[in-house]
């Protein structure tokens, strides 16, 4: 199989890392992979260059450019490919429109993140309604395809599930598992901006606080949102919890980062399938998520972490709390469940295969 994947960059989000690992998947696989990308971030280039995936760059100059719609299509016309795998909304437009009439490519395009409140807007209508012309939509959650299913009808033939692949070789558990100490130390990973929900985050860890319960925080991910970060970094001065926050940055060392702390912890407001969570869980660490869209399914509650409410900064610090009291025995315990159910749900092996079903032989699952 020739395969195009289309995507809007190569930055350090969950979908560019899903869908590299896709390609370079598929590409051991023996298939021919290309890239369509329309904007210069190179996060994970370097992992294209290394499986020798070539990339043809389009730059986007401004929003509503049809550059990159019109360089698709020629490259789709001339380039032989048998189907084209598209991430995110716009990507997945282009991607959409440029297969207009050319009835002999297969067209998968993904749904990445379930919408928040169930809000559906004039521009989603829109973009759900382009799907008609795409030969299968993947949610990478449950939650997705539900609500999907359950607003656009018309979409459920073509409707599949296909939760992220994990490395479950760059993420393992630790060799010596941490001794529960007098301080949890607790990570996040993810973009700083407000659907991660951090406020009521610093509200939970000045609650915990105010208990007598050491937490220290350490954050890594890109800052999405400037006022945001600097809200966020208001509040935890007026908190006074500067001593117990850290911010990393956006890191390349995620996998040896998973294996220095006790929890994970994920406030998101809303989420799609969160790709950090399932590292965190191949990783052995135990996780503390929101009780949304597919993390009821991926946490087994009290066995490889707990979900909280993410509109109750008290419901986060009864979690943290809980979570604190645990005795090594216990956490050690948690950590294996959670790998265990990561070896088998979430390999990238399980995930490719569906992904390769999907594009070669369509819906005949």
């Amino acid at each position: 199989m020739k395969l195009l994947c289309v995507i809007d960059n190569f930055g350090s989000g969950g979908a560019q890392r899903q869908l590299v690992n896709i390609a370079c998947s598929l590409k051991s696989r023996g298939h021919c992979v290309e890239f369509f990308t329309y904007y210069p971030h190179d996060h994970f280039s370097a992992k294209l260059d290394e499986a020798g995936i070539p990339v043809h760059l389009h730059q986007k100059m401004s929003r509503f450019s049809l550059v990159p719609l019109f360089a698709l299509r020629r490259l789709i016309r001339r380039g032989g490919f048998d189907a084209v795998l598209a991430f995110l909304e716009t990507p997945s437009v282009y991607a959409e429109l440029a297969c207009v009439g050319m009835g002999d490519v297969r067209l998968v395009v993904g749904e990445r993140n379930t919408v928040p409140g169930g809000r559906s807007s004039v521009s989603r209508v829109m973009k759900s309604h382009l799907h008609r012309l795409a030969d299968a939509v993947v949610a990478n959650s449950y939650a997705q395809r539900e609500w999907l299913s359950e607003h656009f009808p018309f979409l459920n033939t073509k409707l599949r599930t296909v939760w992220n692949g994990i490395d479950t070789i760059s993420f393992h558990p630790p060799e010596t598992p941490a001794c529960a100490g007098e301080t949890l130390r607790l990570l996040g990973v993810g973009r700083v901006t407000d659907v991660k929900n951090l406020s009521r985050l610093v509200s939970a860890l000045r609650l915990c606080r105010q208990q007598g319960l050491s937490i220290t925080l350490d954050w890594g991910g890109r800052i999405e949102n400037e006022n945001y970060y600097q809200r966020i970094n208001r509040a935890i001065e007026v908190d006074r919890l500067a001593k117990s926050w850290r911010w990393l940055g956006e890191r390349k060392d995620v996998p040896e980062l998973m294996r220095q702390y006790d929890a994970l912890i994920l406030p998101s407001s809303w989420e799609g399938l969160p790709n950090v969570v399932c590292e965190a869980l191949a990783s052995g660490l135990p996780v503390l998520a929101s009780r949304i869209a597919d993390n009821a399914r991926l946490v087994q509650c009290g066995q490889s972490g707990f979900l909280f409410d993410p509109d109750a900064s008290s419901d986060m610090a009864s979690v943290l709390t809980e979570f604190a009291a645990l005795d090594t025995a216990t956490r050690i315990e948690m950590g294996k469940t959670a790998r265990r159910f990561a070896e088998k749900e979430l390999t990238m092996e399980k995930s490719t295969a569906a992904y390769e079903r999907i594009l070669q032989r369509g819906l005949d699952e």
